[in-house]
């Protein structure tokens, strides 16, 4: 297991969201996300406070990015 973070460009803003990353072949997923740790964009638009309908798209976003690469995950 290995603490990191996922960089993600959502409506021409980014985004850094804290994930786990699991071997693979234990049973576990590729990855556990951290959907708590999606409160403000990265700079210059730090200033911005993600709304709770803008992190509900971010993560279906997420979702479609990670499945379309055929990588598991779980969000928490």
């Amino acid at each position: 297991m290995a603490r990191g973070n996922i960089e993600l460009e959502f409506e021409g803003k980014l985004i850094v969201i804290e994930c786990e990353a699991y071997l693979p072949g234990y049973g576990s997923p590729d990855f556990v996300i951290y959907s708590n740790s999606i409160q403000n964009w990265e700079p210059p638009h730090e200033s911005e406070q993600i709304t709770d309908e803008e992190r509900k798209r971010i993560l279906e976003a997420l979702q479609l990015e990670l499945k379309q690469k055929d990588v598991s995950f779980e969000i928490e």
